[in-house]
């Protein structure tokens, strides 16, 4: 994916930049947020739940860029987990 301007990929480059997930203090990346964030559980349920009623498993690449008729859904659900997570400040 690349390097992001989440904190914890632009904290490499840009001095001052807490990399700190705000929730669990791990690097604050784009797996860490979609994915992996213990503090967030309960919304990337609601997008996994999306991901698994198409046949796809809870990984980076699917959520970003789900083929077919899963993609209406899961972007749904991915939109409702960032607004839930009060993230969209981050993207």
């Amino acid at each position: 994916m690349g390097t992001t301007l989440l904190p914890g990929g632009a904290g490499n480059y840009v001095l001052g930049v807490d990399r700190a997930c705000p929730g669990c203090q791990e690097p604050l990346t784009a797996p860490h947020m979609l994915l992996h964030c213990p503090n967030h559980k309960a919304q990337r349920d609601h997008l996994e739940a999306a991901l698994h009623s198409h046949g796809l498993v809870l990984n980076l690449s699917n959520v970003l860029d789900p083929k077919g008729g899963a993609r209406g859904p899961v972007f749904s659900a991915l939109a409702k987990k960032l607004l839930d997570c009060q993230r969209t400040d981050k993207i």
